[in-house]
């Protein structure tokens, strides 16, 4: 994923080695500006949306735990970076995610930045939406995916079987609900059957492979899809 960066540091020629180690190590990592000061650092958080910001701490005219202090609440994931060792356990306290020491070495930096990517990829999960929005005859209808037992293609159209005996055809293909839902523990058995895998109560053997669901239908698992489909459970 991609995260959003900013430098704050002033001494240019630091900053502009940093910026150049993660462009050549962390891909992932777009740095949006570097800012000279605390002031200017507090103006490019104001004025933008950053994921993470690389802080010096002891700078002229100011230093990095005056700018936490005025940005508060609003302050992104922090990595400080500095020369010296000192402020460790204030810049923990002051809410700092890293402590990384120049000359900052490439390694550390890349396990800095692989730490906090896990973070925000853990929080999206976290937030991810637990339902999905649906248009219905009657408008707009927003089911718990936990409510969705399976889904039957219909040519063009979806059909969403849900536990409460519920059911809708919708103008979407299947295509688009697997890619959707892909995420969520649901499993495409059959090319016209999408399934909610935590709603399955029993996998028969019989015939080639069935699946039985929570309300009892019972939905033929396609030989290709077969072996894949089972190390789920495994």
């Amino acid at each position: 994923m991609k995260l959003r960066a900013l430098i704050v540091d002033d001494e240019q020629e630091v900053a502009t080695a940093l910026k150049l180690i993660l462009q050549k190590t962390c891909p992932n990592i777009e740095v949006n500006n570097i800012c000279l000061s605390v002031v200017e650092g507090v103006k490019a958080l104001k004025k933008n949306s950053i994921d993470i910001i690389f802080l010096d701490i002891e700078m002229s005219g100011g230093n990095g735990f005056d700018l936490i202090e005025i940005v508060g609440d609003q302050l992104p994931y922090v990595i400080f970076t500095t020369a010296h060792s000192e402020y460790a356990i204030k810049a923990v306290k002051a809410g700092a995610k890293d402590y990384l020491l120049k000359p900052i070495d490439p390694d550390d930096l890349m396990a800095a930045v692989e730490k906090a990517t896990s973070s925000f990829t853990k929080t999206q999960v976290k937030n991810k939406p637990s339902t999905i929005s649906i248009n219905s005859a009657n408008g707009i209808v927003f089911l718990n995916k936990e409510d969705i037992v399976y889904i039957k293609a219909d040519g063009r159209y979806s059909q969403i079987h849900c536990r409460d005996e519920r059911s809708y055809t919708i103008c979407k293909n299947i295509g688009e609900y697997e890619d959707e839902l892909a995420s969520d523990f649901f499993f495409r058995v059959h090319k016209s059957y999408l399934i909610n895998c935590k709603h399955v109560i029993k996998i028969k053997s019989t015939d080639g492979g069935f699946v039985e669901m929570i309300n009892l239908k019972e939905i033929e698992i396609s030989k290709r899809k077969k072996t894949e489909f089972l190390k789920i459970f495994k």
